[in-house]
């Protein structure tokens, strides 16, 4: 009981505490959000870096339209003997001789056509096209997720202020008990109870407020910049007024990240078809060199020294006229991957247009709970106040006031989880229909 009583004893730091986590940090708003996101998150950061080793897949010199040169170099010693007999009748020997020698060339080959080599790399460029969309994919997610923390930290940022005017009122509730109890027109049980109440909510406050903090984290590392920044974000909240499903459905079919990459892949492959009928043009290539040789005998050699040097130029032409079956066999495949794809864009638009009724429908809902718990809050808030009147003037007991506290808190509370609810939902509407990236802040 003595425990209870000294309970002012260590609330007074933690209200404290209260008051210094009040400060304002640094305001993040939701376009600032956006522009570290784009610059510092790490997905987008891979996603770019992807693109870049497409891109330069598509070059010139990754792709064999530049000649190439080698040069070789070589040299050679021999000791030995050799002997030779004429039909004349004479001999030549040799012994101990030193035969040494040396050679150098340089060789340039550059391919003057090849078809299957063109539309490799138009390929390449369409890849790199796709990797555009894997960035734009990227973005799109991210932003979600930016989305869903930022009003996150905004709704606890609410709940927290919330549960902050409650203690406040709690205190209030404490003094009038204490000051009822010193005149003899109240008991000991109403201030044991005040401050149990203000224990609870005090504890209830250190948990919101680790709940932000920790959802404060998790946005910073969405973003992309240092977890342990601090700071507040807009609390403020904007309906869009002109959404219609009808437009939805219809942007999704042609908007969509899903399905924009779904026809490029598709565009990819029908690629692999021009590939190989280029497989069917003959490559034509050129040849240059230029070679140096140079042998050194012993003098008693029947050829002493020798050398020779020489331009040599070349054409050559490869052309695979028939090659079994194979070219027929994997454009049949190729053909039957297309067919595979387009169904698959098929699938991909009905589960796009299944996602964005359920997400529809889910946003009106969420309008319309969001108009009950605004006039439930209002109710609650009315209700306050005539008890509170009621309770300064002694007509209302301490426990009817301590109820419409908590109905307000929690008609408060929810609220606020309505209203980011359904701005959550209106996001998620606009990613599944491409427009996430048009948002106005």
């Amino acid at each position: 009981m003595e425990n209870i009583l000294n309970i002012k004893n260590y609330l007074l730091p933690l209200l404290m505490l209260f008051g210094l986590s009040s400060f304002a940090q640094n305001q993040l708003s939701k376009a600032e959000a956006v522009k570290i996101l784009l610059e510092k998150n790490y997905g987008i950061k891979v996603a770019k870096n992807n693109r870049l080793i497409a891109e330069n897949n598509t070059s010139r010199e990754a792709n064999g339209y530049l000649p190439t040169v080698d040069a070789n170099a070589g040299a050679n010693a021999n000791l030995g003997g050799s002997s030779q007999k004429f039909n004349s009748g004479m001999e030549a020997s040799v012994s101990n001789a030193l035969t040494w020698g040396a050679n150098a060339s340089v060789g340039a080959n550059y391919t003057l056509y090849n078809k299957q080599r063109d539309e490799r790399v138009a390929q390449l460029k369409e890849l790199v096209k796709l990797s555009d969309f894997e960035i734009r994919q990227a973005i799109e997610l991210n932003m979600l997720q930016l989305f869903n923390g930022y009003y996150e930290v905004a709704r606890l940022t609410q709940n927290l202020g919330v549960l902050k005017e409650t203690i406040e009122l709690g205190r209030q509730r404490l003094k009038r008990a204490e000051y009822r109890y010193e005149y003899g027109q109240g008991l000991r049980l109403d201030i044991l109870n005040a401050q149990v109440d203000i224990q609870r909510d005090s504890i209830n406050y250190l948990l919101a407020q680790q709940q932000l903090d920790n959802s404060k984290r998790n946005l910073n590392f969405i973003i992309g910049q240092e977890v342990d920044i601090d700071f507040e974000v807009d609390t403020l909240v904007n309906y869009s007024q002109n959404l219609r499903l009808e437009k939805l459905l219809s942007d999704a079919e042609t908007k969509n990240i899903n399905v924009s990459l779904a026809d490029k892949n598709m565009q990819i492959t029908n690629q692999d078809l021009k590939i190989i009928e280029a497989g069917k043009k003959p490559i034509i290539g050129s040849t240059a060199s230029y070679a140096y040789s140079y042998s050194d005998n012993a003098p008693e050699s029947f050829i002493t020294s020798s050398n020779s040097r020489g331009l040599a130029l070349g054409v050559n032409l490869s052309w695979n006229i028939f090659d079994g079956g194979a070219r027929e066999v994997q454009k049949q495949n190729t053909q039957i991957a297309i067919q595979s794809q387009q169904i698959l864009r098929e699938q991909t638009i009905e589960e796009l247009r299944r996602d964005v009724i359920n997400a529809w429908n889910s946003y009106q809902n969420s309008l319309f709970i969001l108009e009950a718990e605004k006039t439930s809050l209002e109710i609650n808030q009315l209700n306050f106040q005539r008890t509170e009147d009621l309770f300064k003037s002694a007509q209302a007991s301490s426990i009817e006031f301590r109820q419409a506290q908590l109905n307000l808190l929690n008609a408060a509370t929810s609220y606020n989880t309505a209203k980011f609810d359904a701005k959550v939902i209106e996001i998620q509407l606009l990613q599944l229909s491409g427009g996430i990236l048009e948002v106005e802040f």
